[in-house]
């Protein structure tokens, strides 16, 4: 039994160890430094309503072999979003069978849907900017009267 607690103490020890060297030799680069050529988004909201959000199904009867999820789906078709912000969609190539160790490529375009959340918080501020531009124009009208 004295063995045991011994190997767990040297395993903490070494735990403890490995935790302090990682910390201390480690390095915290800012995101700042991380990133250049920063600029805020321009027109986000203009952008925003260029899109056209959609309900679908993928057509897995006439694509089974691309193994396309099932049900219905919230999105936008890739080539909208192409016309608006061309660097979020991408071309992927994707094999499948086709026949007896017969392969085949099809193209499909997918869509960085994650990249489109900053856009959408800058549309928001924007939207909110006329908000409170509103209310001040409402109250120096009210104030008037």
């Amino acid at each position: 039994m004295y063995s045991a607690i011994r190997n767990t103490a040297k395993a903490g020890i070494l735990i403890a160890a490995t935790l302090f060297a990682t910390t201390a030799f480690s390095q915290s680069i800012p995101d700042s430094e991380l990133k250049k050529n920063v600029t805020p988004i321009s027109n986000p909201l203009e952008s925003i309503n260029k899109l056209q959000p959609k309900v679908f199904e993928y057509d897995q009867a006439k694509y089974k072999d691309l193994k396309l999820p099932a049900g219905k789906q919230y999105g936008f078709l890739a080539e909208n979003v192409q016309a608006v912000f061309p660097d979020l969609v991408k071309s992927e190539n994707r094999s499948y069978l086709f026949g007896k160790n017969n392969y085949r490529t099809a193209q499909v375009k997918t869509l960085d849907a994650e990249s489109l959340v900053p856009v959408l918080v800058a549309s928001i501020q924007e939207l909110q900017a006329q908000v409170d531009q509103l209310k001040l124009e409402i109250q120096s009208l009210k104030k008037a009267d």
